[in-house]
């Protein structure tokens, strides 16, 4: 006697049908298409041409897929495009051991439902500095020349077309972490080559804390100007500036400031602009940062605040007649000690 079986299935076990479909833990036709790109990709991973299996990402050893950076030919020196393996990560700001050079992640993309793909950028130079606590610390950067447009225009819109390369600056990418996050406006670096005898000194001036951050990871972006070495504290041997002996204490600050005008501190709306100048004792060039402060009733668009120079602006007004608003300027140098001054101005009539 023959005996047929056949197999009840139930049509509304969903779980069963995403088995037989290449599609378990899927929720949808999209996640089910995802699941298996992602599937291959990972059967395929180290079959490619570009795997990379000695890499390491922030000491971590991460095989990854490095690619060349479509540009020109110096852009493919400095840029390569990454992937990472299927379940591993990197952050903005991590930073690759590859070929044999250190590198660090300046892009990501944000769409990861297929994989992980960024750009990375060779470091080209060791940045040094004593931390407040007398240790060395080292970082290694991405350090270029400071590049702008002739009108000031930002380098990265099509629009611009001139470009303006300023010897006198730096720009720096380095990774945001415990060390770097202590960086102040004031600091010095030596940024030159080492033992060429008389190397170029540069003083911290801005401080980009938010363009290359992403989730709270990613990289600082330093401006650096050129200033003068100072030999009784920088260290040429070490390519330290403002050195100390471990154990010494940092020096207390002794000058003082203060914001100076000609006359009283008096606007006359309508008038001509008045330059206020933040001076601090025991300090040549002070870089200050301004704010004004307005009572709730006032519109910024009555006044007019420009910088003349790193340590002087210029006021206007247009309104505000019978009110007083307050000009403050801080200054922080490179141990961490803060300077700042404020002014009460009074807004007349012009007549």
């Amino acid at each position: 006697m023959i005996t047929t079986c056949r197999a009840v299935v139930d049509i509304y076990d969903m779980d069963f049908f995403r088995k037989v479909n290449n599609a378990h833990r899927s929720e949808s036709r999209k996640e089910s298409t995802l699941y298996e790109i992602r599937e291959s990709i990972a059967h395929n991973y180290t079959e490619t041409i570009d795997f990379q299996p000695n890499t390491y990402v922030d000491g971590e050893h991460m095989p990854l897929i490095v690619m060349e950076w479509r540009g020109n030919s110096d852009e493919k020196e400095r840029y390569k495009k990454i992937e990472a393996p299927p379940e591993s990560t990197f952050d903005l700001g991590s930073k690759v051991d590859c070929f044999g050079m250190k590198w660090l992640v300046t892009e990501i993309n944000y769409n990861q439902e297929v994989k992980l793909a960024g750009r990375m950028q060779l470091c080209n130079y060791p940045l040094t500095w004593q931390d407040d606590d007398g240790s060395i610390v080292i970082e290694d950067c991405v350090c270029s020349r400071y590049r702008t447009t002739a009108t000031g225009e930002d380098i990265r819109k099509p629009s611009s077309k001139t470009l303006v390369v300023d010897e006198t600056r730096r720009n720096i990418l380095i990774q945001f972490n415990e060390r770097t996050a202590r960086l102040r406006q004031g600091k010095r670096f030596f940024i030159d080559l080492e033992g060429m005898g008389n190397p170029k000194v540069y003083r911290l001036t801005d401080l980009n804390r938010t363009s290359y951050i992403y989730n709270g990871k990613g990289c600082f972006e330093l401006v650096c100007s050129e200033t003068q070495i100072n030999p009784d504290v920088d260290r040429v041997d070490l390519m330290l500036c403002d050195y100390r002996p471990v154990g010494e204490p940092l020096p207390e600050p002794t000058g003082s400031c203060e914001i100076r005008f000609e006359g009283q501190p008096v606007l006359k709306a309508g008038g001509s602009v008045k330059e206020f100048q933040f001076s601090i004792s025991d300090v040549d060039s002070a870089i200050a940062e301004w704010e004004l402060m307005l009572p709730p009733e006032l519109s910024e668009d009555f006044f007019e605040l420009s910088e003349i120079s790193d340590d002087t602006v210029s006021l206007k007004a247009f309104g505000g007649i019978g009110h007083s608003v307050r000009l403050m300027a801080k200054f922080e140098d490179g141990n961490g000690f803060l300077y700042g001054a404020m002014v009460d101005i009074s807004i007349v009539p012009l007549f």
